[in-house]
């Protein structure tokens, strides 16, 4: 017996909300207000949408002004480099600031640096080779400095 009343209650209240739905559905002003809000959603999206475009291109257009700038700062700062690397621009520098003068052709000199390349050691042979270049760059200590240094030494006492 319970049983069947717990089936008749939710039977009632199944009925209950199809007609509600229905009585929403079928009546005469939600099926256009539901339209118009939809409408409304749309609206306010494109404006939305519009807003932050025209955002956007205010955006753009700044950085483009401000990469002219640049680009306009980067011609000036490449045409002062060109004009200050003259030679005609810095003789009369040196001369004035350092008392730099031209020189003859037979005081200038050209150093060479000539590598001097050696064969390639390896193991034991690479081992000697690297303590002779250390015993070569050491100081000779020779009978006669030896003397000489341990007379300092005793002059302390």
């Amino acid at each position: 017996m319970p049983l069947k009343i717990s089936v008749e209650r939710y039977r009632a209240t199944n009925k209950i909300k199809h007609s509600y739905a229905r009585r929403l559905i079928s009546s005469k002003i939600s099926v256009p207000a539901l339209f118009l809000f939809v409408v409304i959603i749309f609206a306010c999206l494109y404006i939305w949408q519009r807003v932050y475009v025209m955002d956007l291109a205010k955006d753009i257009a700044q950085l483009e002004k401000q990469k002219q700038e640049l680009t306009d700062k980067l011609r000036k700062t490449n045409a002062d480099v060109a004009e200050n690397s003259r030679l005609s621009r810095i003789e009369p520098i040196a001369a004035e600031r350092f008392g730099l003068a031209r020189t003859t052709s037979g005081n200038l000199f050209t150093l060479e640096i000539k590598k001097i390349s050696e064969p390639k050691r390896a193991g034991l042979d690479n081992v000697v080779w690297s303590l002779k270049k250390l015993a070569d760059n050491l100081p000779v200590l020779t009978e006669s400095k030896a003397d000489t240094l341990s007379y300092f030494k005793n002059d302390g006492n």
